[in-house]
């Protein structure tokens, strides 16, 4: 377990986000609401909903059943030991084609003599062909004692076009899949999950079960199958239950539960708390099934930017937001300096008195008002393109 890494894989996606965006980590906190589902299913369109996967209860056995159990030998209660290797299980979903997941991740506990409690909940979906990707991250707590607000994260890839969104803006952006690096750095990798909570042996059913569509193996196991490798100095799994499902055939991890104690008798500040309680669930649904992943209608609208902001016919568009448009065209640069000049007074701009002036053979800087906003145009020529014109423009309001 490692002091509690097992969250830091998320806490990474984010701190690359933030470095896409901005996104400050400590607003990350209090969900109210659920990330929008952006994804259609073959055959109908998903609602929007917020999954969350409890872990399953388990009847309370009567005063018979409890001995019964408690006298009975792995095979008479149909089980056998059986080692557990829950990292690879999770490799072991590369191979496949198609699949959604939900995974959930809360704690409570003290720290420094003072309750803490959070959670984090990420829904994902992966296509192998025509490839496409999606993760929606929402969470609370992730600072002890701090709640400012709900915060949420999404990340969409569809062939070589990628949107973000992040709850502190409330806004879509839209960017090539590459320059984000999205399908390596971005997305989530559910190995990682376990890399540092990881049991090695437990008791494998004797016979197979269906799960999500798929005939899988039950394992079970305890605090007594964590291997002391796995834990951290002064760390301790005082309780542990757990179970999962996996594949007889792949050997991926189809579904996970596991509700732990934990304590630290040197805690530092790498831990979500000193003692206290975890609870982890993951599903893998839609496996190899067909599923369409798209954005949604407003992380779509702004591939075109803002309808007051015209762009050249043959614009390819590098990166849009609400505030900032970066496209590629073939048109020169005395061209597309013209384009506006002649467009912008159509949406009602004011062009600024020195733009002429400002338009020479390598580049062109042009400014235009309207209702206390101000739109800077710069036009120049890609140095890495031969015939290609890069245009950026960014929108600013005027200080209150």
């Amino acid at each position: 377990m490692k002091r509690l890494r097992i969250i830091l894989p998320v806490l990474l996606i984010l701190a690359l986000a933030t470095l896409a965006c901005g996104l400050d980590l400590s607003k990350l906190s209090g969900v109210k609401e659920p990330t929008p589902e952006a994804t259609e299913v073959a055959g109908g369109t998903a609602e929007p909903t917020a999954t969350k996967v409890e872990a399953p209860e388990a009847p309370t056995p009567t005063a018979a059943e409890a001995e019964a159990e408690a006298t009975a030998t792995p095979a008479e209660a149909g089980e056998e030991e059986a080692d557990i290797d829950l990292i690879g299980s999770m490799s072991s979903m590369e191979n496949l084609n198609s699949y959604r997941v939900a995974f959930r991740f809360d704690w409570k506990g003290t720290k420094g003599g003072e309750p803490v409690t959070g959670y984090m909940e990420m829904r994902s979906a992966f296509v192998r062909e025509p490839p496409a990707q999606e993760l929606h991250f929402e969470g609370q707590g992730l600072q002890a004692g701090e709640d400012k607000g709900l915060g949420k994260v999404s990340f969409i890839q569809v062939g070589d076009t990628a949107w973000f969104y992040e709850s502190e803006s409330n806004t879509w952006m839209q960017v090539p899949a590459g320059q984000l690096d999205f399908s390596e750095d971005m997305f989530f990798k559910p190995e990682d999950l376990l890399k540092n909570f990881n049991a090695s042996k437990g008791r494998r059913s004797l016979l197979p079960q269906e799960v999500n569509g798929v005939q899988c193996y039950k394992y079970t196991f305890n605090e007594k199958d964590f291997a002391a490798s796995a834990l951290a100095e002064g760390e301790a799994v005082e309780r542990a239950q757990g179970e999962v499902y996996v594949a007889v055939d792949g050997g991926y991890v189809v579904k996970l539960a596991i509700d732990a104690d934990l304590s630290y008798s040197q805690p530092t500040e790498t831990e979500m708390f000193d003692k206290g309680n975890v609870k982890m669930t993951f599903d893998l649904s839609d496996i190899n099934q067909p599923i369409t992943i798209e954005p949604p209608a407003e992380a779509k609208a702004q591939a075109g930017g803002r309808d007051d902001i015209p762009m050249l016919a043959d614009a390819k568009v590098e990166f849009s937001s609400a505030e900032f448009v970066s496209y590629k065209t073939a048109s020169s640069i005395t061209d597309a300096a013209q384009f506006y000049e002649d467009e912008m007074p159509k949406k009602g701009w004011t062009a600024g008195e020195n733009n002429k002036d400002m338009i020479m053979d390598e580049s062109a800087i042009l400014s235009y008002t309207k209702e206390g906003e101000t739109a800077s145009i710069i036009i120049s020529s890609d140095e890495k393109e031969k015939g290609t014109t890069n245009v950026m423009i960014s929108i600013t309001k005027e200080q209150q």
